[in-house]
């Protein structure tokens, strides 16, 4: 996946993330809602066929936008992960 930043601000983040779909955009869209300083999360995928979405984060500017959409693609992994685990556990069983 590659991502290509179309603007960085001190409170808007607009990037390009290519090879993205619903599957990775909307559960990162959530995990984005939970950080108190967001005030705008939200992604738009040109079609359906061309794996492409554009993501937009704003903040109330006491947190930069670039770190709240790392940290929630950080805490993203982290979920998936815990996902990964109890589901190999329950397997086992």
């Amino acid at each position: 996946m590659k991502a290509i930043i179309a603007k960085n601000t001190t409170r808007e983040l607009e990037l390009e993330l290519q090879d993205a779909g619903h599957t990775l955009c909307n559960p990162l869209r959530e995990i984005l809602f939970e950080n108190k300083h967001l005030t705008f999360a939200g992604y738009s995928l040109p079609h359906p066929l061309i794996r492409r979405a554009t993501f937009i984060v704003r903040t109330d500017g006491k947190a930069k936008p670039i770190k709240v959409f790392v940290e929630a693609a950080q805490k993203l992994i982290e979920r998936i992960e815990e996902l990964r685990t109890a589901f190999r556990k329950g397997m086992e069983a």
